[in-house]
Parts: C-alpha cells; structure tokens; sequence
C-alpha cells in the first residue's frame, strides 16, 4: 500500500479524517465496511468493537478511535492544529477533547440506542443525550470567534462540523446560537468539505 486507507461507512465519523486530508491535499483511499468485518480479529481494520472509522497508514500500522486518528495526522501534517508555543495550544485541546468524550457519545446513544439499553429505555436514553448536548452547544456558541481556536480553523473545527451533521434537528439546533450557524455556513462552503461529501455513498439506513 502507498497511500494511507479509511475503513468507514457514509456520512459516518469517517467523515473526520477524511476532511482533514482533503484540507491538508493528501491523498487517500476510503473503504465502507460493516462491523462484522472490522470484529474479525484477523480483517485488515480489526477493532473489538467493530466501530468506525479505522485508518491503515501505508507502512500497514492500523490506528482506531477518531481522537488517535485526528493526532496521527495533526501530528505528521502541521496546519490544522495549534504548537505547543501557541496561546490556542490547550484550547484546542480542550475542545476536540470535548468533541470527543461528550458530543461524539451523546449522537451514538440517539442513533444507536440498542446498543445501550432495550426499547422500554430508548426515549429517556435520547432525551438525556440531547439535555446534555443543548448544554455543550450553547459552550461552543460562546467560544466561537469564527473558529474553536479564533481566527484560525483547526481541526477540531472539522471534527465539529461532523457532529453537527447528524443531528436530528438542525434548525432547531442553530436557534439562539449565530455563531454556531456562521460556523456551519463557513465549513460546509470550503473546497475540502463540498469534495468529501460530494464522494460519499448512498448513506445507509440509521438504526434506531
């Protein structure tokens, strides 16, 4: 293999790196793949759990977990993450953090709810996660000033714009916060963003 390969699935957190590349004009190949392959303990991609997104770099090493991901690349391709030297260093940090650990889990406890409780739960398990989120979104409307980190996108920005897309309201989700809705305006208008999603696949139905 000569170039890196995202095993993930349409509109998915695959998504992430895959913006991030397409910023950073480094080519890739993506694969869509079911969970049934990736638990296999010897497929190309294993993970335990068989989640998305898994990214094989061209040496054959396999990383999982969006955050490890976003690190790799971040690490290796300087552009989208702040220097150690930089004032926005531990705010960008702070915030794909959050991303991560909180607004990443609140959306699969709503699309994905039998993984976590039987039918009887599924109404309290979403309403909860979105109680929770309400709170981290009017967080993030304070702290945008265009970007997470002011002037300059990260991405932590792309990792956002990701989430955001599979709300299950999103006119509701941009009410009383502009700066949330000039965020998404800016991010769904660069190039890298329009050519990614323009490539994506029919998008497979989402379990409740």
């Amino acid at each position: 293999m000569t170039k890196y390969l995202i095993l993930g699935k349409s509109g998915a957190g695959s998504l992430i790196p895959e913006f991030l590349f397409a910023e950073l004009k480094i080519t890739y190949d993506i694969q869509f793949v079911s969970k049934e392959e990736l638990v296999k303990s010897t497929s190309k991609g294993f993970n335990p759990l068989g989640k998305i997104p898994v990214l094989i770099l061209p040496d054959g090493t396999e990383i999982f977990e969006s955050l490890a991901i976003v690190n790799y690349i971040t690490t290796n391709y300087p552009g989208l993450s702040p220097t150690k030297e930089s004032t926005d260093y531990f705010q960008y940090w702070r915030m794909l953090s959050l991303l991560s650990s909180t607004l990443y889990s609140g959306y699969h406890r709503q699309h994905h709810a039998n993984d976590y409780v039987n039918e009887i739960g599924f109404t309290s398990l979403k309403e909860k996660a979105q109680q929770e989120q309400s709170i981290i979104y009017d967080y993030i409307e304070q702290n945008l000033n265009p970007y997470l980190c002011g002037e300059i996108i990260t991405a932590a920005d792309f990792y956002l714009y990701t989430l955001t897309r599979w709300d299950f309201d999103k006119t509701k989700l941009r009410i009383g916060r502009p700066n949330l809705s000039i965020f998404l305006e800016n991010l769904r208008s660069r190039k890298s963003v329009d050519k990614v999603l323009s490539q994506q696949p029919p998008k497979p139905k989402i379990r409740v």
